[in-house]
């Protein structure tokens, strides 16, 4: 299994595979734990029983984090092909789930050129204007003032959008700046 890295499209399915292999490998631990202690000494009155039993709970953690990734799948990918055709200079996420302390929202691209930071979601629940805000928050928290942020709904709005920054995009771009700015959204985001 190929590693994926954050931001990337099919991470969040990677991550779930890999999150599933360690919750499995991890239960399995434990019951070999306890098994061997069954076989060795004939009964379940032993060691190695408190050990398999105490094994559990990192399991059990890891579990939890398994289940956090079933429930956000990568979007679209067709979309994301059509999204990704249109942008030719820019820094760029995909499959960003951010938590931020009330709402999560799931994000399907983002796209950074300059000071500007423009996302698109295909889920209808997501409050476009309160992830907006949260990202803007908490890139001026770590030091990036000035910087807008916009959420879109409609695929057409943002490939517009995208079009338009890249039209008017005056000099040379900042990438290390724009690697920054990739950089915070990746760290709110699992």
């Amino acid at each position: 299994m190929k590693k994926i890295q954050k931001g990337t499209y099919g991470y969040l399915v990677y991550q779930k595979r890999r999150e599933t292999i360690k919750t499995l490998l991890l239960f399995a631990l434990s019951f070999a734990i306890f098994f061997v202690g069954y076989a060795t000494t004939g009964t379940r009155r032993n060691l190695l029983t408190v050990v398999a039993v105490v094994s559990v709970l990192p399991a059990a953690k890891q579990l939890t984090t398994a289940i956090l990734y079933y429930h956000y799948p990568s979007g679209s990918e067709e979309t994301y092909e059509k999204i990704q055709a249109s942008v030719e200079n820019a820094t760029c996420l995909s499959d960003i789930v951010i938590t931020a302390y009330d709402k999560i929202h799931e994000l399907l691209h983002i796209t950074i050129i300059g000071k500007t930071v423009v996302g698109f979601s295909e889920k209808t629940k997501t409050d476009e204007k309160h992830a907006a805000e949260f990202i803007k928050t908490a890139l001026e928290k770590n030091g990036f003032h000035g910087v807008s942020v916009k959420i879109y709904k409609e695929e057409k709005a943002y490939i517009n959008r995208i079009q338009e920054m890249q039209k008017n995009l005056a000099g040379e771009r900042k990438e290390v700046y724009e690697q920054e700015l990739a950089a915070v959204i990746k760290a709110i985001s699992i």
